[in-house]
């Protein structure tokens, strides 16, 4: 896929989630990907910003093929089985990039499959900053007044640094190379997410400690990211709440149904 612009990354898209939730009584879909909001199933939105952002090349979608193929008639996005977790998803999607023509990525953007309200100028622009910081894995964070301003009384979780107190965004960069090499750890920390002593043996009491008091600066968390890790973490503050707001129960398809309506085209 070519487009034109200055500095480009490659996608992964992350579709392959079965329809087994809390959305499973307002849809008959079989994979959350196809639950229609706004009068088009979810993925399309990823499909269509990511398509429309000149920042974007090449773009790799995780999920079922058969279900999907008609959404991408006539693009260039290959559809390629999930295998497992999201983070097997996201390996095997990087994996798949670096057989396409041209050769091993670096960064890439990964995204869900239900983010309607990102546009292809938020895409653009997060993509902008992330290569003007440099790093090898980058993370958009949302403060609670970023949210609130445009969707206020939504509800989201949110974590207290020093700086104030944030939501985690849903697009996310990483380094190809890296997250393989990373991956092992990557995988501990994910799977011990429920269990606070798992976490804090993996992370240091002491950090989970200042985590959990709102004592930690943005600074002091990319610090341990790279001694832990080994890699360079940026936490990106962001102007854009949209990328805050996914589909996970049916409250937000009717907070992002009337949003569509309001907007507009």
């Amino acid at each position: 896929m070519t487009k034109n612009g200055p500095a480009r990354v490659d996608a992964v898209i992350i579709a392959g989630a079965r329809n087994e939730g809390k959305l499973k009584d307002m849809s008959s879909a079989k994979w959350e990907a196809l639950i229609e909001v706004g009068g088009k199933p979810l993925v399309q939105y990823s499909i269509d910003f990511l398509l429309a952002a000149k920042s974007i090349a090449r773009i790799v979608m995780v999920g079922p093929e058969p279900e999907l193929a008609g959404l991408l008639a006539g693009t260039d996005i290959e559809v390629i089985p999930p295998t497992g977790d999201m983070l097997d998803n996201v390996l095997v999607g990087c994996r798949r990039l670096a057989e396409l023509p041209g050769g091993k990525p670096g960064l890439v953007m990964v995204t869900p499959a239900d983010l309607p309200l990102v546009t292809p100028g938020i895409v653009d622009g997060l993509v902008k900053v992330c290569l003007e910081r440099g790093g090898d894995l980058f993370y958009p964070v949302a403060s609670r007044e970023t949210m609130e301003s445009k969707f206020p009384g939504t509800k989201r979780t949110y974590g207290t640094l020093r700086e104030g107190t944030f939501t985690g965004g849903n697009l996310f960069l990483v380094d190809a190379a890296v997250l393989e090499r990373v991956a092992p750890q990557a995988r501990s920390l994910i799977e011990g997410r429920k269990d606070s002593l798992k976490m804090a043996r993996a992370l240091g009491f002491s950090f989970v400690l200042r985590l959990l008091l709102g004592r930690l600066s943005v600074a002091a968390l990319e610090r341990h990211i790279q001694k832990t890790f080994g890699c360079v973490g940026r936490a990106i503050f962001v102007p854009w709440p949209e990328i805050g707001i996914d589909i996970d129960k049916p409250e937000d398809v009717e907070l992002v149904e009337a949003y569509l309506a309001k907007r507009g085209p």
